[in-house]
């Protein structure tokens, strides 16, 4: 869960390589982050934590080839990894 919380990370990644669904992790993370604030600022926050979390990768599957990319990718970098795969 603590590695879940880190920016940029791929939940579902973490999900599959422990052998838990990713909504399981999701409301584990959900629990801890609810735990550790006031709740009256859990109940806003949640919600873009969540968000964040979410839209932080983005996943682009060609084939039986599966693209992860943080938010922070260069947009010229990821066509030309887009490009790669589908030529190889």
């Amino acid at each position: 869960v603590e590695e879940a919380c880190r920016p940029g990370v791929n939940i579902s990644a973490i999900a599959r390589r422990i052998g838990i669904t990713p909504s399981q992790l999701y409301r584990w993370r959900r629990d801890l982050l609810n735990e550790s604030e006031p709740d009256h600022v859990a109940s806003a926050e949640s919600g873009q934590r969540s968000m964040i979390g979410v839209s932080s990768v983005v996943e682009v599957v060609i084939g039986d080839v599966v693209i992860r990319a943080g938010a922070e990718i260069d947009e010229a970098h990821l066509q030309r990894v887009i490009r790669a795969v589908r030529s190889a």
